[in-house]
């Protein structure tokens, strides 16, 4: 894996979340990392937090039709908002033990947007696997948001003891697919009522480095 213009800063202790108790290979929820896209635009990625589901519903309506039917299988052109307010929240309460969600964030006329998450769900009939996915706005699609972005997802199921991550998509999706196959890590692929899944491995790829996770870690440039 790569973390070619990643930037991890240290978190002074108020910084950290609320109430939380760092321990060993245990995600620091209040980390952030600063991602740097090919055309030098510069994001923040962090976990995601219960009050992010305005920011996904934000990012939901700036997604193009194409990109709603890639990741939630359907358009949703249509969704009414009561619904979206329903779905969003759910989307932004996590449950730390069994999943993760990070959120890429930027600023836009002075007021925080989200542009990319990735998450994963831990499956319930498959021991140390998860199903994982990932969403980035159009306007942020093909500047390598996404390979960083699931870098640092893969390294933080890698500290929760997962070995691998289940991804549906579209048979005709070759971005998704072009993106897993540029992690590196192997992976075996199947086709199924024109869906493609891709079962990636990630007990063989070399020790990751945890920026959300190592309470050590000082303020680093990589790449």
């Amino acid at each position: 894996m790569t973390q070619c213009g990643v930037r991890v800063r240290r978190l002074r202790d108020m910084d950290t979340a609320v109430g939380q108790i760092l321990l060993p290979n245990q995600p620091d929820l209040g980390a952030i990392v600063h991602l740097t896209a090919r055309d030098d635009r510069e994001l923040l990625v962090r976990h995601m937090r219960a009050d992010d589901a305005n920011l996904l519903k934000r990012m939901f309506y700036k997604l193009s039709s194409e990109t709603r039917y890639q990741r939630f299988f359907m358009p949703l052109d249509s969704i009414d908002e009561e619904r979206l307010d329903h779905e969003t929240q759910r989307l932004a309460t996590i449950d730390p033990e069994r999943e993760t969600a990070l959120i890429a964030v930027c600023e836009e006329a002075g007021v925080e947007e989200a542009v990319a998450v990735a998450r994963y769900s831990c499956l319930d009939n498959r021991e140390n696997a998860c199903e994982g996915s990932i969403v980035i706005r159009d306007d942020y699609q093909g500047c390598g948001l996404g390979r960083q972005l699931f870098d640092l997802l893969v390294q933080v199921a890698l500290t929760h003891g997962l070995r691998h991550m289940v991804l549906l998509t579209h048979a005709d999706n070759g971005g998704m697919i072009a993106l897993v196959h540029g992690l590196g890590m192997p992976y075996k692929g199947r086709y199924s009522a024109g869906l493609y899944e891709m079962d990636v491995q990630l007990a063989e790829v070399a020790r990751p480095y945890f920026p959300f996770t190592s309470p050590e870690a000082a303020l680093v440039m990589v790449g």
